[in-house]
């Protein structure tokens, strides 16, 4: 959620009649233009509840908001990666998410936020209002082109109710993302939706993106993309498939495994590649404060 409309600088751009929403964060001076936190499935609730493996959701958002507020210098923004609200997307369930986020604006850090299966869009739109601009190149759908000075982050909406657990792009958001790539085509991308692809669920579970063959397509033919990055699995764990980084992110709420890592990921930007340390909510945990490395191709 970047901080309020009047404090980004927006630039609007027409590329093959498709229009291209990108914004620059207005970086504090001490801030480092290289560095962003990575979360995904905060799953608020709109009263005090606790989840599975009895985590208290709220309580873990807030605790790494505070942490992420904590970091010096400061981070050049922050990205939660969907599955915002806890089971329907509640207008309550948006208030409580808005009020733990709050440090973050009050701290200069500018944020970005995924929609998820748990999400719902009206609400959203109407209850976390400075989260999104007034109009989206992709009718329907929250996508965003954040430029920072060694990628772009592309924000990408795989929410489709009527499929109710799986995603979907759909074919106007397809074409839009081809023409972002192709507009800057030297410039490392990182791209950013909620679902897993399919390839990494069971056939017989049908949970993940339903248009991962042509969204993946689009992907491995522009060199530009260098990693892709998704939630929806609970599950942290890195891998590659045709050159592209898969960075699956811990969640937030809670774990579907209760020996899985939770917390947030500091993703430092290289001029080759990314550097990821993990912030596990368990300082105990194996993958706690471990940090992985990745080449671009």
């Amino acid at each position: 959620m970047p901080l309020s409309i009047s404090r980004r600088q927006f630039l609007q751009f027409t590329a093959a009649g498709v229009g291209w929403l990108a914004v620059r964060p207005c970086l504090a001076a001490d801030a480092d233009a290289h560095r962003v936190a990575l979360l995904a499935d905060t799953h608020i609730s709109d009263a005090p509840a606790r989840g599975p493996h009895d985590c208290d959701m709220t309580e873990r958002m807030r605790s790494a908001v505070a942490e992420i507020t904590a970091v010096t210098p400061r981070l050049a923004c922050a990205v939660i990666n969907g599955d915002l609200a806890w089971k329907l997307g509640t207008p309550g369930e948006y208030a409580r998410f808005t009020d733990a986020i709050a440090p973050l604006q009050k701290a200069n850090v500018p944020l970005h936020l995924v929609l998820g299966n748990h999400d719902t869009r009206a609400a959203f739109l109407d209850g976390v209002k400075a989260a999104h601009p007034k109009e989206s190149p992709v009718d329907g759908k929250h996508v965003l082109v954040v430029e920072l000075p060694r990628a772009d982050l592309i924000i990408l909406d795989s929410l489709e109710p009527r499929l109710g657990i799986p995603g979907e792009c759909g074919s106007a958001q397809l074409k839009w993302l081809g023409q972002v790539l192709d507009r800057n085509p030297t410039k490392p991308a990182v791209t950013f939706i909620h679902h897993n692809p399919q390839w990494l669920t069971p056939k017989e579970e049908l949970i993940g993106l339903a248009d991962t063959v042509a969204f993946w397509d689009i992907l491995k033919s522009r060199p530009r993309v260098k990693a892709h990055v998704f939630g929806h699995t609970h599950t942290w764990k890195l891998d590659k498939k045709d050159g592209i980084h898969l960075v699956n992110l811990p969640a937030v709420g809670y774990p579907f495994n209760p020996n899985g890592v939770t917390g947030w990921i500091d993703m430092r930007l290289t001029d080759k590649g990314a550097a990821m340390t993990v912030h596990a909510f368990d300082t105990k945990h194996a993958e706690h404060l471990k940090t992985s490395e990745v080449t671009w191709r």
